[in-house]
């Protein structure tokens, strides 16, 4: 016991510790005179004067004189999927590089150059007779912004090709040698640039080039995930009769893979494929009231987890259309934000959302969003499968399998939000399991409340209350679930089991260090608190989780806690269980 002791709270520390030290063009028209194009040499003598690199350096203002805004690292949050794909890309991007200029062959079309401007003139004749003016794509000049020695560079490239067609076109007379003089010493000035721009524009096409013949897919992203986890639980074995026990579980170090293939055709739509590989079992409990949170296939075996389509019917309505992995939670806001995610949010499966109503079965199905005002969503499905996302039979045609004989749910959620930040619903889940997968309590809970008749056919009625208030930096969640199981074969055909479990979450924001969260549970896991021709569970366990997540950067979080489990089974012959977990994400 005290070499396990030491063994499981040494690397939690280790942990805590790491997270501590890291924070820390067309032809030109041809011109009736030359005054425009001494109007035009003008022009760029004023350009050449008013250059920033020939202006003294200006002194920067003092720090308190600006408006310094707080700068936040991205989470992950279960936003709107159609809205996750604009994210895609936009982290550890280099700074913005100014727009490629266009030439522009009216002056007019330029929303920032009015008549009454002084230069207004000049710009008509380098746009409307020599067709040699450059500006923003955005059809904006920004005549009173400094202007680049690289911008300068193009502009006066592009109007020294026009004198040069005009030279071959009408002849050296056709030009003054005033204008010629002035031309030839600006070209003279500006070789280096001119050429420099030819250079980055020629390396530019050079470089699309290759992106186009090499890129992945002009309309799918690819984004990946690895989870690392360092865990162990301990606990005595317990009185005489107990069910279950932590003292065989060693300390395991788990991993798992997650490849996202997300997809778009028109931009408003959403196309996810998902394979997931790795071994990350958790602890050795015997109990599924001590599962954690990120969980991956065994023995590293590559499977497709999710395929599912998503697309607006108009702006309130959206559907679903799914093969493979399309759970309720993909749909329906499950109200508690800051727990939720398997990344970043509770260690514990239990508290990261109902398990009654969120764990159901999924799969196979279709889906329906409406968000009736900014105060109402409504949110239906029909999904066929298994619990927690699997595909079950679906797509066997046998008896006892397909997508209405085999396991199945209907769902229905009615989401109010009075504030902004305020939320609570009301959920329905009819289930139905067949033997093979009897799972009422979304795997959670005790082994009573998961099959409260043993593996025969069952059916569910599931009522979930949920709700969530942010009051910054507080995020406070809860649930509270009660189901009410039906054998539907068997001796025991007719028997009704009633189930109950609740739930509170908090999460406090940039406590101790900025981009850090500490996150706090508390709960009671599905518990059979009444059955026909049975048992009862005897006692009532209470789960307690406090987690500690840090943000390194966008794409590297690190999560340290442990949560305990008071009478496991909800059995007082069962000693508390401790599990400590250090969790590591890596995203690309």
């Amino acid at each position: 016991m005290g070499r396990k002791f030491y063994g499981v709270v040494f690397p939690f520390i280790l942990g805590i510790g790491f997270v501590l030290s890291i924070t820390p063009s067309s032809k030109a028209q041809k011109p009736q005179s030359s005054e425009g194009l001494d109007q035009t040499a003008k022009i760029l003598d004023k350009i050449e004067e008013y250059n920033p690199l020939k202006q003294p350096p200006q002194k920067s203002k003092p720090l308190e004189e600006l408006d310094q805004k707080k700068t936040t690292i991205v989470t992950d949050k279960n936003d709107d999927t159609l809205g996750q794909i604009e994210q895609y890309n936009q982290l550890d991007r280099p700074p913005e590089v100014p727009p490629p200029l266009e030439r522009v062959n009216s002056v007019n079309q330029l929303s920032d150059v009015l008549p009454t401007d002084w230069a207004y003139s000049a710009l008509q004749g380098l746009a409307e007779r020599y067709g040699c003016l450059l500006a923003a794509p955005n059809s904006t000049f920004g005549g009173n912004r400094a202007i680049s020695r690289y911008e300068f560079a193009a502009n006066l490239n592009e109007c020294l090709e026009v004198i040069q067609s005009l030279i071959e076109e009408f002849g050296e007379g056709y030009i003054s040698q005033e204008d010629l003089a002035k031309s030839q010493r600006l070209q003279a000035d500006f070789a280096v640039e001119i050429a420099d721009t030819k250079s980055r524009l020629n390396a530019l096409e050079t470089r699309t080039d290759i992106l186009e013949a090499n890129q992945f897919s002009t309309t799918t992203l690819l984004k990946g995930q690895v989870v690392m986890a360092l865990y162990d639980a301990f606990g005595n074995d317990g009185e005489d009769g107990a069910t279950v026990s932590a003292d065989d579980s060693q300390l395991g170090f788990g991993h798992a893979l997650t490849f996202n293939f997300d997809t778009s055709f028109t931009g408003k739509d959403f196309l996810r494929t998902r394979i997931r590989a790795g071994d990350l079992p958790g602890v050795n409990t015997g109990t599924a009231m001590t599962f954690l949170n990120s969980g991956s296939p065994p023995n590293d075996i590559a499977r497709l987890t999710e395929v599912y389509y998503i697309f607006p019917l108009n702006n309130e309505m959206s559907l679903y259309i799914g093969a493979a992995g399309l759970d309720f939670d993909l749909m329906a806001p499950a109200l508690n934000p800051k727990l939720i995610s398997g990344s970043i949010g509770s260690l514990a499966l239990y508290p990261a959302y109902n398990p009654t109503i969120y764990i159901q079965v999924g799969g196979a199905g279709l889906g329906y969003s409406y968000q009736i005002n900014d105060n109402f969503r409504l949110d239906l499905a029909y999904l066929g499968g298994g619990p927690g996302g699997g595909t079950g039979r679906v797509n066997d045609p046998n008896e006892g399998g397909g997508i209405f004989n085999g396991t199945n749910s209907a769902y229905a959620q009615l989401t109010v939000s009075p504030t902004l930040d305020f939320d609570f619903s009301f959920a329905y889940v009819r289930a139905y399991y067949t033997a093979d997968l009897v799972n009422v309590a979304g795997f959670t809970g005790s082994q009573n409340a998961q099959r409260p008749f043993g593996r025969v056919p069952t059916s569910a009625d599931h009522f979930g209350f949920q709700t969530s208030y942010r009051w910054a930096p507080f995020t406070i969640s809860g649930w509270v679930g009660y189901s009410n199981a039906e054998a539907e074969a068997g001796e025991r055909e007719g028997d009704e089991a009633d189930i109950w479990h609740w739930a509170v979450t908090v999460a406090i924001d940039d406590l101790v260090f900025e981009n850090g969260m500490l996150g706090l549970s508390v709960g009671q896991q599905p518990k059979v608190t009444d059955i026909d021709n049975g048992e009862d569970d005897p006692d009532t366990s209470i789960q307690f989780q406090i987690f500690y997540s840090y943000r390194i950067s966008n794409n590297i979080d690190i999560t340290s806690g442990f949560f305990l489990e008071t009478q496991p089974e909800h059995n007082d012959k069962n000693d508390p269980i401790l599990v400590f977990v250090t969790r590591s994400v890596w995203r690309f």
